[in-house]
């Protein structure tokens, strides 16, 4: 049975975290029209680049014992993720190759892992495959029979739903992505231009022109800023306008209910689901002055509680004279206060001990994306695969049946 509240939750989530950049201001909306326009490229090549690092301070002895192992792992991490994509206009065909290389602190050698991605949805059955060249650390770790091949290969044709699940009609699934999808961003559209906070977090700050190949090109900056307060009053506004918008929920519905196309029903199926959806619906809109309420003062508590840290969030992104993203950059840093959760969920009451966490983490992420070729020649490579130097997924599944005790 499909969970018609989940559903809800999701869509409005979807909703909620997509209102963060948009707003009525004209530097929002015009970055807002360039994420649109982002949903019209076909090819592009990206490189980002992420690191971590975390401090903690007011340690227990447990926790200080416990973190002198686990923050040199963390620290000096890096990842670093070279993306092609390529599809045509319909966005029926699509192939995608990532290749990632994961630095983790103090291990001497880097993690290499690379992912073909190879999509068409204009025949009869979709063909989905995945190829999957996998790392040496997680080969060491598989069954002596698959030891020592290199790639993992999932094709949707011999994946199988979970017995009594309902069977997902791929074809549909993809259709009502490529329909839903413009109808999503000509909602967003309308209501960014009647959603208004008073946090003034999205800015143009500044253009430049400049000569590229004896071409003179010009880009533009604009700036996502959010310190813990100003990340929490977003919060608040977006979710009181949020529920009194009308277009946002019926919306939610709309989406609810093309969801539900996706999946092959039984006449039963299909009546007990859309009873679920309905009656979910009505609660989410009959009782949401209550729900509101105690939404709200569950966003409240967390007023005294710091999320993020003297930081905050930073995000540039550069557009060029096409109106593309070519480069996305940024910092975010998060702070984990142990002793303020423990306060917020009601345990403050607990007898204390010495091993009773005390830390305040401070998780900072740095992060680098370059765009470049977009709508431009991008040629992706699959490996060949063969029985000899892969290996299916549904080979580590039967595997595990097979080692799985009969009741």
């Amino acid at each position: 049975m499909i969970k018609i509240k989940k559903v809800v939750a999701l869509s409005v989530g979807l909703i909620m975290s997509a209102s963060l950049f948009t707003g009525c201001s004209t530097d929002g909306l015009a970055l807002m029209n360039v994420f649109s326009k982002s949903q019209t490229i076909n090819s592009m090549q990206s490189q980002t680049d992420i690191s971590v690092k975390v401090s903690g301070s007011n340690m227990s002895a447990h926790e200080q014992e416990m973190m002198s192992t686990i923050l040199p792992m963390i620290n000096g991490t890096k990842i670093s993720m070279l993306t092609k994509t390529n599809q045509n206009k319909e966005k029926t065909i699509a192939k995608m190759q990532s290749d990632m290389v994961l630095q983790l602190g103090q291990m001497p050698n880097p993690i290499n892992m690379s992912v073909w991605v190879d999509v068409d949805t204009t025949g009869k059955k979709p063909v989905l495959n995945e190829v999957i060249k996998m790392p040496q650390l997680l080969s060491s770790q598989l069954p002596k029979e698959l030891q020592g091949k290199d790639y993992m290969v999932m094709n949707l044709a011999d994946m199988t739903n979970a017995p009594g699940m309902p069977q997902a009609d791929y074809n549909k699934l993809m259709s009502f992505s490529k329909e839903f999808q413009p109808k999503f961003l000509d909602f967003m559209v309308k209501y960014a231009k009647q959603f208004n906070p008073t946090t003034n977090y999205i800015k143009h700050v500044g253009s430049q022109s400049f000569l590229e190949n004896s071409k003179k090109q010009s880009i533009d900056i604009y700036e996502i800023k959010l310190s813990d307060k100003s990340f929490k009053d977003l919060m608040h506004y977006t979710l009181n306008n949020l529920t009194e918008n009308t277009d946002a929920m019926n919306f939610v519905k709309e989406y609810m209910t093309s969801m539900m196309s996706v999946y092959d029903l039984t006449d039963a199926q299909v009546k007990s689901s859309q009873d679920e959806m309905n009656k979910a619906f009505d609660n989410l809109t009959i009782q949401w002055p209550q729900q509101l309420a105690s939404l709200n003062k569950a966003l409240g508590s967390l007023d005294n509680l710091k999320i993020l840290g003297d930081n905050g969030i930073t995000i540039r992104y550069t557009v060029n004279a096409d109106g593309y993203i070519i480069n996305e950059k940024g910092n975010a840093e998060f702070v984990v206060d142990i002793p303020g959760i423990i306060k917020l969920v009601g345990n403050s009451e607990k007898a204390s001990t010495p091993n009773n966490p005390t830390g305040r983490y401070t998780i900072g992420i740095a992060f680098n994306t370059d765009m470049t070729n977009i709508n431009g020649d991008v040629d992706i490579v699959f490996p060949k695969v063969n029985s000899t130097n892969s290996f299916n997924y549904t080979d580590i599944m039967k595997m595990i049946s097979t080692e799985l005790p009969t009741k």
